[in-house]
């Protein structure tokens, strides 16, 4: 059964394209601007159904393409897998306030708190 809105559907079409957030009011506004004798807030059920069915649509494609792009890039690693994904050595475990004191020069771990506090003052 032919409805009201399919000639003006590529209209409504581009307008959620470039205003997603669209509602089905500020659509039947518009088509009543363009087309007052066709269009007013009687139409606003029609329209919200139609917007229900797009929205519906394009979620349908968007989960059917995500669906598809994992399907085919997401491969099986080896070996044991924590789910992380972090492959660095592990992090320090010691208090930050530790960990402040604490520099590596030449290679060589040095304790900044014992080094400053046994310099001479003079």
């Amino acid at each position: 059964m032919p409805s009201k809105l399919d000639p003006h559907l590529a209209a409504i079409e581009v307008w959620l394209a470039e205003q997603p957030q669209l509602t089905a009011l500020a659509i039947v506004g518009r088509l009543s601007e363009k087309h007052p004798e066709e269009f007013g807030t009687r139409q606003h059920s029609i329209v919200q159904r139609l917007l229900r069915a797009l929205r519906r649509r394009a979620a349908e494609q968007l989960v059917a393409e995500e669906s598809l792009g994992d399907a085919t890039t997401a491969a099986p690693l080896s070996g044991v897998v924590d789910g992380s994904g972090y492959v660095g050595p592990d992090p320090p475990t010691a208090p930050p306030t530790e960990q402040a004191w604490k520099a590596t020069w030449r290679g060589q771990s040095v304790d900044i708190a014992s080094t400053a506090a046994t310099a001479p003052s003079g």
